[in-house]
């Protein structure tokens, strides 16, 4: 596997609208693209909202969140690890793995016991231990699954 550096996007804005644009492709939709420019606009080192990128050879391959909220319905749970996003040139090389493993790691740097995400897939997080809680119900009216891993282990 390529070697993989990952940064704060707080450290780097001049890449705030590649991430921005690289989420709104994947989860955006028509009058939204300003959300995703105010979260990576207002990203910061060590408070939330936490935007990180993966970079090869100097290269962004890659982008993850950690969120204090990001299913509006539990509220009750945080953090979160949102935004995983790999452009498709980039996948199938282990990126999205490590950026999981990069952001576990830093909320569990940050003292969090554990941490949760929510996704429409079924099976892809259970690979790398995450925990499924139930279904809840998004934003867009839509069933997602909702996950935990354990940061104590």
């Amino acid at each position: 596997m390529d070697r993989i550096a990952f940064i704060s996007l707080a450290d780097r804005p001049e890449y705030k609208d590649l991430i921005a644009k690289w989420l709104w492709s994947f989860w955006g939709a028509p009058g939204n693209y300003e959300f995703y420019q105010s979260m990576t606009g207002h990203c910061r080192k060590d408070d939330f909202p936490m935007v990180f990128i993966a970079f090869i050879e100097g290269t962004p391959v890659g982008t993850v969140a950690l969120l204090r909220a990001d299913l509006f319905s539990r509220q009750d749970l945080y953090p979160w690890m949102a935004d995983l996003y790999v452009p498709p040139e980039y996948r199938n090389r282990g990126i999205g793995s490590a950026l999981q493993d990069f952001v576990l790691a830093e909320a569990k740097r940050l003292g969090f016991r554990e941490i949760y995400l929510y996704t429409p897939l079924n099976g892809y997080y259970e690979k790398k231990g995450w925990e499924f809680v139930g279904e809840e119900m998004d934003r867009d009216c839509q069933i997602v699954r909702v996950y935990k891993k354990d940061l104590t282990g």
